[in-house]
């Protein structure tokens, strides 16, 4: 017998793959009933019968799976009940149209065209019913609204979406209503609410969270280690149990962490954030939930925002003229350049500095002829954070015009002329991480001096090879004394 159930639970998980066939056949039906009464389009009318017929043996198989799989439990009985009598319902009245439609292509009675057109549209509204309400099922009752516009929520007199909470005072807010609860709702409410009850389990109140589920308490007070709900996270991603379900999206770093402090500062419901412990890697996270931008460099501010639209037909401009400009991610205005060496690049890089000054935020001139003086003109390019110039012949006199790019964050002068002299004007780029610099006139010393300057900069000068005998090969930093 216990096997028997399995073999139900098995084969009502494929419920979820069938239900969508009987929505394609029957809204294809209908569709075809309603396009076949065109003189051009009356050809099709002869699929109708045959496309509701497999509509209704389709719909007929997800009912009976979807029977199964309600033995797995976890579901709003009266949710469920609902969505059962309307699965069934159109059953009936699938096969009843198909059935309807034959007679009709028959008999050809007015009677007959009635009832047929009739079961048709009341299969529909049962359609449309037991997908609402599965869906519902699956994912919450508030699925389709959750994100609808104000607007429209207005117009079908829905209540008005107050959106994220903002905590404006991080001392005075809650632990668990305004911090906790909002990652639990965004991660785990749409398996775990008042409709769905995956494992027996519910996290959408106060009182659902303490009661735990099937397996036991979702977590255990000052003890992460232990706690069900962590257990289950920290799983990994391919496991039957990791919790969210693969596929769906997965909790952050960040919210993790605050999951673990909550539970190990008791998984108080009650307390504020100036009432528990709270550690440097927590803080620097709380801060993130009062100001979006808090922890975050210069340069991930600038390129979160959006400069002006940089005209398309100025882009295409460039484009025919062989220079490589593509946008940094899809309906973003920052824009990516590269200039191939063959090409003018002194003009090139005057006109795109003249023509896109805020756009541009990558810069390839790599390998190109391009002179310290034909530089000149990147220095417009204020809103640059990476630049290319390995291989070229630029010198110190090139570095004049960069020293002013405060978002410069990667600098490569590789195989160029450039000195110590040349990056020591580089010392007020406070967001420079890194400046690739082998075979260059720049010494360790120059280099140390200005990565002291600048204490998150990484200044790469190379390596050495040194043989020390046929078996061991030790890799030394450029200006380390060779034997």
């Amino acid at each position: 017998m216990e096997e028997s159930g399995d073999l139900l639970l098995f084969l009502g998980r494929f419920h979820p793959l069938f239900l969508h066939l009987p929505i394609g056949f029957l809204v294809m039906a209908v569709l075809l009933e309603l396009v076949s009464k065109r003189k051009n389009y009356q050809s099709l009318r002869p699929a109708v019968g045959f496309t509701l017929f497999i509509g209704a043996v389709s719909a007929l198989v997800a009912a009976v799976l979807g029977l199964m799989l309600a033995r797995d439990g976890g579901y709003s009985e009266d949710l469920l009940g609902i969505h059962q009598w309307l699965g069934i319902a159109l059953v009936v009245f699938s096969f009843g149209a198909w059935w309807l439609q034959r007679q009709y292509e028959e008999k050809g009675t007015e009677k007959l065209k009635k009832a047929y057109l009739g079961s048709l549209a009341l299969m529909m509204v049962f359609l449309g019913g037991a997908g609402h309400y599965g869906g519902s099922l699956t994912h919450g009752s508030n699925y389709l609204t959750q994100n609808m516009p104000n607007s429209l929520r207005a117009l079908v007199g829905l209540e008005q979406s107050k959106g994220p909470k903002l905590i404006t005072n991080l001392e005075e807010a809650e632990v668990f209503g305004d911090i906790v609860h909002p990652i639990l709702e965004m991660r785990c409410n749409s398996c775990h609410n008042a409709s769905k009850k995956k494992g027996d389990l519910q996290m959408h109140t106060v009182q659902a969270m303490q009661r735990g589920g099937e397996s036991g308490a979702a977590f255990v007070a000052g003890d992460p280690a232990q706690s069900l709900l962590l257990q289950r996270i920290h799983l990994p991603e391919t496991d039957e149990e990791h919790m969210p379900p693969k596929g769906k999206t997965q909790l952050t770093e960040q919210q993790v962490a605050l999951l673990e402090w909550w539970i190990s500062e008791g998984a108080p419901f009650d307390k504020k954030v100036a009432e528990v412990k709270v550690d440097g890697s927590i803080d620097e996270i709380l801060q993130t939930l009062v100001d979006p931008n808090a922890n975050k460099s210069e340069v991930e501010i600038l390129l979160a925002s959006e400069p002006p639209v940089p005209s398309a037909e100025k882009i295409k401009e460039f484009q025919d003229q062989g220079v490589m400009i593509k946008t940094l991610a899809a309906n973003s205005n920052w824009l990516q350049v590269t200039i191939d060496k063959k090409l003018p690049v002194e003009e090139l890089l005057a006109g795109l500095a003249e023509n896109f000054p805020d756009q541009i935020t990558w810069l390839d001139l790599k390998e190109s002829n391009i002179s310290d003086q034909g530089l000149a003109p990147v220095a417009k390019l204020k809103n640059l954070t990476k630049l290319r110039l390995e291989k070229t012949p630029v010198s110190d006199a090139a570095m004049e015009h960069i020293k002013g790019l405060t978002y410069l964050e990667f600098l490569n002068i590789y195989g160029s002329q450039v000195g110590d002299q040349g990056i020591s004007s580089l010392s007020e780029l406070r967001n420079l991480r890194s400046l690739y610099a082998w075979e260059t006139r720049v010494t360790e010393g120059g280099a140390n001096q200005l990565e002291s300057k600048l204490g998150k900069l990484t200044v790469n000068l190379g390596f050495e090879v040194n043989v020390i005998d046929s078996l061991t090969v030790e890799v030394l930093p450029v200006g380390t004394n060779l034997p």
